[in-house]
């Protein structure tokens, strides 16, 4: 049997997903950021040395999140 796994969505709470978009484009990061500290242990960020970078994961929640016609968060 060939079962797909439907992926679950996450739906990030509006500083969680500010944070991703910052780091996706790569703004300055604070030294301690408990937001991002959550987004880590959720997988979707990852430290490279002195910078964070986005998982894949991470990319295509950001992708999800990102619609702007749907700007309100809301995932239907």
């Amino acid at each position: 049997m060939t079962e797909k796994k439907k992926e679950k969505l996450l739906i990030l709470s509006q500083p969680q997903r500010a944070t991703l978009e910052g780091l996706s484009n790569r703004r300055p990061q604070l030294p301690t950021d408990a937001v991002r500290d959550e987004l880590v242990t959720l997988g979707l960020v990852v430290k490279q040395g002195a910078k964070w970078a986005l998982t894949p994961t991470g990319k295509k929640v950001l992708a999800a999140s990102s619609n702007r016609r749907n700007a309100g968060g809301f995932s239907v």
